[in-house]
């Protein structure tokens, strides 16, 4: 019996795969604003409107730029992996990508308890002055929303791997009675 049977009113398959370009979309998006915030690293003259100064950072610069590089690549490892196992729920049946389902969901929670210390760290780097900077409140916001969105995709990852289980696990019972049915009817 899994967790759910369905998310809102689509099938958990659907959920699911739904769920994948989601990810793609948001990841895509995150690329872009980290990719913005390498830019006032790297140029001293761009500024994001409404953002803290680059040099205001430049003491913690070290950290904001490993952060900003391993959470970029984290965001277009999950871009193209989120893609791949859209194309697996839409073309493969469940009984061929069900490791590979278990594998992306163990790396989704990982990525996404990475991408939650790394904003950690900055929006308490930040502080108080967050919520001063009309940018840094919307990169809150979307990082809280995302985190949100990415929590309710992980509990439909993981019912849609336990239905997976559980028809694979129904199969092998229909087979096992219809071995044994023949060798009953012999004797």
């Amino acid at each position: 019996m899994g967790i759910m049977r369905k998310f809102l009113c689509w099938e958990l398959r659907t959920a699911s795969y739904i769920g994948f370009y989601v990810v793609v979309v948001t990841a895509f998006f995150a690329v872009i604003l980290r990719a913005l915030d390498l830019a006032a690293f790297d140029d001293d003259s761009f500024e994001i409107s409404q953002g803290f100064h680059s040099l205001w950072k430049s003491h913690q610069w070290q950290a904001f730029l490993a952060s900003d590089i391993v959470l970029i690549a984290l965001h277009i490892i999950f871009i193209f992996f989120s893609v791949y196992m859209a194309f697996q729920v839409k073309r493969q049946h469940s009984i061929l990508y069900i490791n590979l389902l278990r594998r992306y969901t163990y790396a989704f929670m990982i990525y996404v308890f990475i991408e939650f210390c790394f904003s950690v760290f900055e929006f308490s780097f930040y502080g108080k002055n967050s919520f001063r900077l009309a940018f840094v409140v919307f990169i809150w916001l979307y990082w809280l929303i995302k985190s949100v969105i990415y929590i309710i995709f992980m509990i439909v990852l993981y019912a849609r791997f336990e239905e997976m289980e559980d028809k694979i696990a129904e199969e092998r019972r229909f087979l096992y009675v219809e071995k044994h049915k023949h060798s009953y009817e012999r004797t």
